[in-house]
């Protein structure tokens, strides 16, 4: 068992003070950044009333809660809806939230104000995604159609039924894992049964209102969810029971088997250089990992401390397009470890990680969120933070139980990064 050191290793910058719309919180200190892999205890500092910036003590970001249950959402809860998708429009306006039992929920981030509830009618998960210019429409799926939506107007358009296409289709969706390219022209959806069996993957093409790909056969396996990468070039897509996912070109025309252990959670995003990667957990060799989607060649990134605490999950956030060559990474798992383990360093944390070889690792926060009290406790899946960064790589949201833990209970948080972070921090 690896002993835990317990230092603290500050890396000092021009100091930088993170300030956030809503009201200002007490006792802000300049920020810096903290780099590398220290272990640090989780603080015990009181759930921040809503719109109150707060700091993380260790780590030096301010935080802020943007939702309460007095706001109105029903349910035991509300947070974005999962890592890989990014919840904020294309100015930062406006953030879409799913109450955890069902329902969505439109929030300026800015005052951290409820404004109302959107897409009323929903059949199924509609996994609403931003247009990329226009800060008041995003799409969503119902039943085999992809539709737009007015949130000023309430208002939806038939962007393309693919009942057309698919007489025996119910649904299209992406499992609510997937994203379009990031000019959302391009969107890689399962086309299902009424069953929820897969008929077909396809390649949709927006702009001419066409498929130009699908596949319906051959797959290694169930597939269980699909997604475009961010040039518009690869459909990834992970399966239930193999441990590789699959790269395939737009028009299904050429197949890259990405690595032994690629099929777990995972994401797609950008290196510093514009290659689409998947970013993953390595489920066979405990790195956290990324995979070109031309090549399929891997590197590996960093060292999950299993053996540590082997009760730690991850997500992975690549949305930041705009700051490519990161990606946020998100853990999760019990308060207390396992019998007989220990804490790590990375458990139920927040950072950036860098998409090269020695990556830098800059520490963002504590998650303060907890998917039971002991390891044996019953799982509070909504308490996994997904916390995700958007496109900018500006602001990341992520649900958090705050040590509460009542079955399916989170509020939404959110932390402003600062907008030259990616020069500013040391190297």
């Amino acid at each position: 068992m690896g002993k835990i050191i317990h230092k603290r290793h500050i890396m000092l910058v021009a100091a930088l003070v993170l300030i956030l719309s809503c009201s200002n919180g007490d006792d802000i200190k300049p920020f810096h950044f903290v780099m590398g892999t220290d272990y640090y205890p989780a603080s015990t500092m009181n759930r921040p009333q809503k719109g109150t910036n707060v700091q993380d003590p260790d780590f030096l970001t301010t935080l802020q809660r943007v939702t309460d249950k007095s706001d109105g959402y029903y349910g035991p809860g509300i947070e974005n809806q999962y890592a890989t998708v990014d919840p904020e429009n294309s100015d930062g306006s406006l953030i879409v939230l799913r109450a955890n039992n069902g329902g969505w929920f439109l929030y300026n981030p800015s005052t951290c104000q409820m404004i109302k509830e959107v897409i009323t009618d929903w059949s199924q998960e509609p996994d609403p995604i931003w247009d990329q210019s226009d800060p008041k429409v995003f799409y969503y799926v119902w039943n085999t159609e992809l539709r737009s939506y007015n949130v000023d107007t309430d208002a939806f358009a038939i962007t393309h039924d693919f009942k057309q296409e698919f007489p025996g289709a119910t649904f299209v969706d992406t499992h609510s894992y997937g994203t379009p390219s990031l000019d959302r022209r391009y969107w890689c959806l399962m086309v299902k049964d009424a069953d929820w069996n897969v008929i077909s993957v396809i390649v949709y093409d927006r702009t001419l209102d066409t498929i130009v790909g699908q596949k319906s056969s051959g797959f290694p396996d169930v597939v269980r969810g699909a997604g475009m990468d961010m040039s518009g070039n690869h459909c990834v897509i992970n399966f239930e029971n193999i441990t590789y996912a699959q790269a395939y070109t737009r028009d299904f025309s050429t197949l890259t088997n990405l690595p032994d252990g690629s099929n777990g959670h995972n994401d797609l995003a950008l290196t510093a250089d514009g290659t689409d990667v998947l970013v993953y957990q390595n489920v066979r060799t405990d790195y956290i990992a990324l995979a070109d989607l031309n090549t399929g060649i891997e590197t590996p990134l960093l060292h999950i401390p299993f053996e540590v605490n082997p009760d730690i999950g991850l997500h992975f956030s690549g949305n930041a397009s705009k700051t490519p060559g990161w990606v946020l990474v998100s853990t999760y798992g019990a308060k207390n470890p396992p019998p007989g383990e220990q804490p790590s360093w990375m458990d139920c944390q927040l950072f950036m990680l860098e998409l090269k070889t020695s990556p830098r690792v800059w520490r963002i926060a504590h998650t303060q969120s907890y998917t039971s009290r002991f390891y044996t406790g019953e799982k509070i899946f909504f308490a996994e933070a997904f916390a995700t960064i958007n496109d900018k790589g500006t602001k990341i949201y992520w649900g958090s139980n705050w040590r509460k833990y009542t079955q399916d209970y989170t509020d939404t948080y959110q932390i402003t990064l600062p907008d030259d972070w990616t020069t500013a921090m040391p190297k």
